[in-house]
């Protein structure tokens, strides 16, 4: 299976944006709330929420990123 570098361009923010999420709502959530007995749900659900949230603004963000560092190197 082939992908097109848009695809495969898009597919990697996907990855890069689910496992940023990941983390960063497992250590909120443990800053947050400690680790209770739902830890688990509570974070399976604020990883769905924030990867939600997350591919799409890295989706207008990386290409920005991209131009600023074109630009000042």
């Amino acid at each position: 299976m082939t992908i097109s570098p848009k695809g495969a361009e898009r597919l990697m923010t996907l990855f890069i944006a689910a496992g940023m999420s990941l983390l960063m709502s497992a250590a909120m959530l443990l800053f947050n709330m400690g680790l209770t007995p739902d830890f688990w749900s509570a974070w399976m659900k604020n990883w769905v929420v924030s990867t939600a949230v997350a591919y799409p603004a890295a989706l207008v963000v990386v290409p920005l990123a991209r131009r600023v560092t074109g630009r000042m190197t």
